[in-house]
């Protein structure tokens, strides 16, 4: 029987906390997105409408911004506003545009997998994570060098 109440408080306190999380997800508007990050939107898919904005809860005292765009496009921005991740919600699309991407990084992706394109980039602690769309996952360090293929 002691057994058994322990598995259901259990049980309660991971449902508790999995709902919970729920609530820290907030649909805003996009005028309370960070100016750093509508500058950014604006500036390389300025054709592209945000479809939708979301604010969700990092930690104690940050948030994490997610942004949909109507050309497939999903960017996630941090508490100050920068990009974190830009991808395309289509594994096989490649992103429209790339100019926010360091040059050393596009450079290395056209001249050795021509017939991919990038996907999505994640901005790591030590570099980028960069997905292709022939599903090669390529990793970079914080200057755009080229470090290995992540499996």
């Amino acid at each position: 029987m002691k057994n058994l109440f322990s598995k259901i408080a259990l049980l309660s306190a991971v449902v508790f906390t999995m709902t919970s999380c729920d609530k820290d997800d907030q649909l805003i508007s996009n005028e309370e997105l960070p100016t750093v990050s509508k500058t950014f939107v604006n500036e390389y898919f300025g054709s592209a409408k945000i479809i939708s904005t979301v604010k969700d809860k990092e930690g104690m005292s940050s948030y994490e911004y997610e942004v949909k765009l109507d050309n497939g496009v999903d960017i996630k921005f941090d508490n100050a506003g920068l990009w974190q991740d830009v991808e395309m919600r289509n594994d096989t699309q490649a992103l429209p545009n790339t100019a926010f991407i360091l040059p050393t990084i596009v450079d290395y992706v056209t001249t050795n997998y021509a017939s991919a394109g990038i996907n999505g980039i994640d901005r790591e602690l030590n570099g980028f994570d960069v997905e292709l769309t022939n599903d090669v996952d390529l990793v970079f360090d914080k200057e755009g060098s080229f470090i290995r293929i992540d499996r």
